[in-house]
This record gives structure tokens, C-alpha cells and sequence, in this order.
């Protein structure tokens, strides 16, 4: 039972991985020469849209278009479609209203290589900053968009969704 909880868990990890990279990759794959994006933002929320099934209520279009863009307003809708995709990789566990730092660290690492004292520290001061927060929904989006802000900040190359 163990054995397929985990092989569950990785198999979802690898999907989320694999839609978040082809996200992140081909969105931002166009050079400074190139005005056309390898990927639309209608693209990406085509891979992501089926995480939403386990989700309660089940995300709209709009929702989940606004956590690809990474809309700092973002509605509480979009915001709540994050903290479900979070939960449902275990990176911010049922419950918790922090992520989980090691398995966060972990999927910066697969996509960062060579960046974990950096992707650590950033986990930990956006943990921190948002840990008087109540609201799980609230506590999921403002995370990310401190992690965003960090990672930018600390030369991670993140590209610019366009929309």
C-alpha cells in the first residue's frame, strides 16, 4: 500500500513537473529577437487544466488562467486552484498552511540544478513571511508570488508568461 501511495505521488509529481516545465520552458523559449511565444497561454492551461478535476469547487478557465499569469491580484477562485495543485503534490500538505520545504526545494532543484542553498533560503523567507496567515487559499498564492518576487531577484531565469 505504501509502495503505490508513492508511486502515486511520484507519478503525479512527474505530470505536474512535466506541465509546469513545458510551461516555464516553451513560454519562455523565444528570444529577444522573436516576438512570437513557442507556446500560448491557452496551451499551457490545456496541461494544467486536468489537475483541476480533483479539485473542489473545479477551477474555471478564467481561474486557472490567472495562476498561469501569475496575476498577483488574482481572484480567491484562482488562488484556491493553487493551493489544490500545491496539496495535491504534497507541497503544501492538507492542513498545512506553509510549504512543505524539502519537497519544494526538491522540484526547484529539478528544474534549478545547482541552486538548493538558494531555492532553501527562498522557501524559508517566504514561509516565514506569510506565516500569520490563515486563509489556506490566501497562504498558497501569497507564498508563491513572495517565491516569484525571490527568485527573480536571486537570478533565477523565470520567463515572463505573455498573455
Amino acid at each position: 500500500m505504501m509502495q503505490s501511495n508513492r508511486m502515486t505521488t511520484t507519478l503525479k509529481m512527474t505530470n505536474l513537473l512535466l506541465a509546469v516545465a513545458c510551461a516555464a520552458v516553451l513560454m519562455g523559449s523565444a528570444t529577444a529577437d522573436e516576438e512570437e511565444v513557442s507556446m500560448t497561454v491557452d496551451e499551457v492551461v490545456e496541461l494544467i487544466e486536468p489537475f483541476g478535476d480533483g479539485c473542489t469547487p473545479k477551477p474555471e478557465r478564467e481561474h486557472i488562467v490567472e495562476m498561469v499569469l501569475n496575476k498577483e491580484d488574482a481572484k480567491h477562485e484562482s488562488k484556491c486552484f493553487r493551493h489544490c495543485m500545491l496539496e495535491q503534490f504534497e507541497l503544501m500538505p492538507e492542513g498545512q498552511l506553509q510549504y512543505n520545504e524539502d519537497k519544494t526545494v526538491d522540484m526547484i532543484n529539478m528544474m534549478f540544478p545547482d541552486r538548493e542553498d538558494d531555492g532553501r533560503r527562498i522557501v524559508k523567507t517566504c514561509n516565514e513571511q506569510l506565516k500569520a496567515e490563515q486563509d489556506k487559499c490566501e497562504a498558497a498564492h501569497g507564498i508563491a508570488m513572495c517565491m516569484l518576487r525571490e527568485m527573480r531577484s536571486s537570478g533565477f531565469k523565470i520567463p515572463e508568461v505573455k498573455e
